[in-house]
């Protein structure tokens, strides 16, 4: 008899206490979403070179902890260095060309300078050579007239033979030099003429050189672009880092030849971790971004990460696949589909530090807390 109630006692506790349980795994379950499709996500930043050659060293060694900026792999760089010389030296003999042309312009504009002066000095000739001109034909006049007068006076024996030979002296000598005087005015002229002619041939001259000018100061623009893409590309031979992470993935060795775009090995990035979870479009009804997050990774099975809701995908995860299903196509199941959640974590957490990408892990959505 004590048997009997024994066990039945025993069975209304564990009646009692399956209730219990299965009241609060319902009680739980009505105010959280769960999910064991979820994994670590993380920034994994591929290590690719811009430039081609053969590997000259690698500065880093698999799972190495390498600050942003650090150099992971050196390639050859001596027909780069040889690219930048040559680079430098035709920049250099463009510089010089136009260091010629512009002293070509200067020469230019001091002959102009001279050839102004020359005509100024000319136009003062003629000025000079048109008062003696001048001077010249008043004497000329002057000596005519009294050769006429003298003339007529020793026709009428008033004046002796040596008045009349002298005043035509004078007549013959104030001829010659008004005649003088006309040809020093005519070669003033033709200087003055040849000084504008030199002027305007120095200008066009000057014209042309600085024509020449724009087109080396071209050259020069197009040498330094030259210089500078081939000290770009000799940049490109030391392949840094992208971001602070661990190095993985490593698929270089010394010595071998790679090219632009060539994957050389990943850095994963640890400042920033999240979890992707893939919850069913039927679990999406109550759930929105600030929501916190119970994450169980299973690598540490016991401890516990917080998180909260931070967005929601654009598009199923089947609508990314290669092949994405097109239901307008052949028999239609209707599938349950799943929208990846990103989960961010709390930081603060001591198990964030031991966190990796793809880890696996299950999450649960607390619809009421925020």
């Amino acid at each position: 008899m004590d048997k009997k109630i024994v066990f039945r006692v025993g069975g209304v506790v564990v009646l009692a206490m399956a209730l219990f349980f299965g009241y609060s795994e319902f009680r739980y379950l009505q105010r959280h979403e769960t999910t064991d499709d979820a994994q670590i996500d993380g920034d994994v930043n591929p290590v690719i070179p811009k430039a081609g050659g053969y590997v000259k060293a690698i500065r880093f060694k698999d799972n190495q902890f390498v600050k942003a900026g650090d150099t992971l792999v050196v390639l050859d760089d001596a027909d780069y260095r040889i690219r930048v010389a040559q680079a430098e030296a035709a920049l250099q003999s463009a510089m010089a060309a136009a260091g010629v042309s512009r002293s070509q312009v200067n020469v230019a504009d001091a002959t102009i300078q001279s050839s102004q002066a020359s005509v100024q000095t000319a136009r003062n000739q003629v000025a000079t050579a048109q008062a003696n001109v001048a001077a010249a034909q008043a004497r000329a006049r002057k000596a005519t007239q009294d050769f006429e007068r003298y003339g007529r006076l020793l026709a009428e024996k008033t004046v002796p033979q040596q008045q009349f030979d002298a005043a035509q002296a004078e007549r013959d000598a104030a001829q010659a030099q008004l005649q003088a005087a006309q040809a020093q005015l005519q070669t003033a002229q033709s200087q003055v003429s040849a000084a504008g002619t030199q002027t305007g041939v120095t200008s066009s001259q000057r014209r042309a050189t600085e024509g020449q000018i724009s087109v080396a100061q071209a050259a020069i623009k197009q040498r330094q672009a030259d210089l500078d893409m081939a000290e770009l590309q000799l940049s490109y031979t030391v392949v840094k880092a992208p971001i602070s992470g661990v190095v993985s993935k490593r698929a270089v060795q010394i010595g071998q030849l790679v090219q632009p775009g060539q994957a050389l090995c990943s850095v994963v990035g640890n400042s920033t971790l999240w979890v992707t979870a893939n919850f069913k479009e039927t679990q999406l009804q109550q759930m929105k971004p600030g929501q916190m997050v119970d994450v169980d990774v299973d690598a540490f099975e016991g401890e516990k990460l917080v998180g909260h809701v931070g967005s929601f995908a654009g598009a199923t995860g089947a609508k990314f696949t290669l092949l994405p299903p097109d239901n307008a196509t052949g028999n239609y199941v209707k599938v349950v589909q799943r929208i990846p959640v990103r989960i961010d974590l709390d930081k603060s957490s001591p198990l964030y530090a031991r966190l990796r990408p793809g880890m696996s892990a299950t999450v649960a959505v607390d619809l009421q807390k925020n």
